[in-house]
């Protein structure tokens, strides 16, 4: 009869409950959804091992349980299993992960009432962290088990976030993306041990250090990157520590990292700078890097020379190279809207192939002849080469180059210094005087000139000054055979040279009495120079003018000084 009652409560109990879950169903009102059922808690109340133990939800929990493994009760685990969240009481082992063994958790690992001891959990199965976005491990949880092994295999798109440090003798990140606060310990027990690999697609964001132990000592075994880390800690360190291809170690600290333990990139791996003030770069920057990324606005500046074989991606930032040099690769490409401050360098060139350094827009193409053992650009910002130019210098070498070349540069809206960037013209310092080059093509951020055939300093101008010379004497004096032509300046500002002519009427034709111009010092101070023009018995009046050129080919006449046999002068006027 007993029994029987016994029954019976249980059929009126599950009647129950069916009717509140349908009235419950019935008076949701428009607009409102139905919660998801609660989890169901699960506790083994007696046996050693999971798949056979007694469980007090009557069958073996799902990844939709709660799993709580009191106090005394040891679980070990042989094949796969499964839980929702797991709540381990310590102290003492509460669960033991045979080889191959793997137990999913799609809830929050928790350790209860106090921090986990050295052996909550042993054996070397492991913990496969499952589901979607949450807290992966309760307040109370610290890595202090070492030893078993911890995946992490997200939903795609899924965040499983941590404030809290945890270790494992093998740690895999293989899907979406595991973001924690605190350190992270790849520590399998003894000095030396302890494996951290970010698969394929995975993402794994720090703020802590990645190291075997809390304190100076040995190293773990090894860190591989095939997804991305991103990291703002201080330290990574393994014995080896490798960015594979495909992989990105995104760099957030502001001072880099320090990196103990032998850091290698592969061909197809990235190094990314992304803070959010300016950085430097420190042990993460290997003497050679996959491709290089600036993604920090405020830019980043190098501790050192790199090579970089894949891509230069200066996506959001420059990168200030001071006084290091950055050497690209035969097969390396320029990316992104930023600059390279500081020297850029290339040796394997080919003819008619392009070659970028740094911004994609500062660009040298050996078009013809015998190409350079390597070629440089070295580009200073901030000033003006010369009076008026954009506030931007480039200087360029190509030793050892024979033949014609196309030349790009690059500027930004905010250097134009007063010049219309439709007008903007390329500008060479051969060693004495800046002379323009011209101007094949161009666009609102640059300009390119072909024909190029030497190199040196390179600006950017519209043109030059508009008085390239002050000159405050000018006379005409007959000698023997000829007349002496003599001028004074009291300013020479971009002043490429002089042409003088000479006429016979004071308003008739003049004629140049020399090929090309008599060049000018052009230093901004002012001097005095003298031509001989041998013109035999020529009769007089003898009229002759003078035009400064300034380096845009700017031509200001200024004269006449006439020879006069009766020793007279007309004043001196400019035309």
């Amino acid at each position: 009869m007993v029994g029987e009652d016994w029954r019976w409560a249980g059929r009126v109990k599950t009647a129950t409950l069916f009717l509140v879950v349908a009235l419950g169903a019935g008076a949701l009102g428009s607009g409102q959804r139905a919660q998801a059922a609660p989890q169901t808690a699960c506790s083994p109340m007696s046996g050693t091992t999971w798949e056979t133990a007694i469980w007090s939800c009557g069958r073996l929990p799902t990844l939709a349980d709660t799993v709580t493994i009191p106090a005394g009760m040891t679980l070990t685990i042989t094949g796969a299993a499964e839980t929702g969240p797991l709540i381990l009481t310590s102290s003492g082992t509460r669960l033991a992960l045979g080889s191959g063994a793997t137990l999913s958790i799609a809830g929050t690992l928790s350790s209860s009432p106090s921090a986990p001891s050295s052996s909550l959990i042993t054996g070397s199965g492991w913990l496969r962290f499952v589901g979607g976005s949450r807290e992966l491990f309760n307040s109370t949880w610290s890595a202090s088990t070492d030893g078993w092994h911890m995946e992490f295999a997200l939903d795609e798109g899924a965040v499983g976030t941590s404030s809290r440090a945890f270790k494992g003798g093998e740690l895999r990140f293989t899907s979406g993306t595991v973001a924690t606060t605190n350190d992270i310990r790849p520590d399998d027990g003894l000095g030396n041990t302890g494996i951290l690999t970010i698969a394929a697609g995975a993402v794994l964001s720090t703020t802590g250090t990645i190291e075997r132990t809390d304190t100076a000592g040995t190293q773990a075994a090894s860190i591989t990157i095939s997804g991305t880390l991103i990291t703002s800690g201080i330290r990574i360190s393994a014995n080896t520590i490798t960015v594979g291809d495909g992989g990105t170690l995104r760099v957030k600290r502001a001072g880099g990292l320090t990196i103990a333990g032998a850091l290698s990139y592969a061909p197809g791996a990235t190094l990314a700078y992304a803070g959010s003030g300016a950085q430097t770069t420190s042990g993460e920057l290997a003497d050679s890097v996959g491709g290089l990324a600036v993604e920090n606005s405020a830019g980043v500046a190098l501790s050192k020379a790199v090579t970089v074989t894949g891509e230069l991606a200066l996506t959001a930032g420059s990168l200030a190279a001071g006084s290091h040099v950055v050497t690209l690769g035969s097969g390396a490409t320029c990316s992104g809207s930023g600059d390279v401050t500081g020297t850029v360098r290339r040796a394997s060139l080919a003819l008619d192939t392009p070659a970028c350094f740094g911004h994609p827009d500062v660009q040298l193409t050996f078009a013809s002849g015998i190409l350079p053992s390597s070629a440089a650009v070295t580009l200073t910002k901030g000033t003006a080469p010369f009076v008026g130019a954009v506030l931007r210098g480039y200087a360029i070498s190509a030793p050892g180059f024979a033949g014609t070349a196309t030349v790009r540069l690059h500027y930004l809206a905010s250097e134009l210094n007063g010049n219309d960037s439709a007008n903007l013209r390329l500008w060479r310092n051969g060693g004495t005087r800046w002379e323009v080059v011209g101007r094949s093509s161009g666009d609102s951020t640059s300009v390119t000139v072909t024909g190029v055939t030497a190199f040196s300093d390179w600006a950017l101008s519209e043109h030059g000054t508009t008085t390239a010379a002050t000159i405050v004497d000018f006379t005409a004096t007959r000698i023997g055979g000829g007349v002496q032509v003599a001028w004074s300046t009291s300013t020479e500002l971009l002043n490429a040279g002089f042409r003088l002519f000479r006429g016979q009427e004071l308003y008739g034709p003049a004629t140049a009495i020399h090929t090309g111009l008599l060049p000018a010092l052009g230093d901004g101070a002012g001097h005095d120079y003298v031509y001989v023009d041998e013109t035999g018995e020529l009769p007089a009046p003898i009229c002759y003018w003078i035009e400064d050129v300034d380096l845009a080919g700017t031509a200001t006449r200024h004269g006449p000084a006439v020879v006069s046999d009766e020793e007279t002068f007309l004043p001196f006027v400019a035309r």
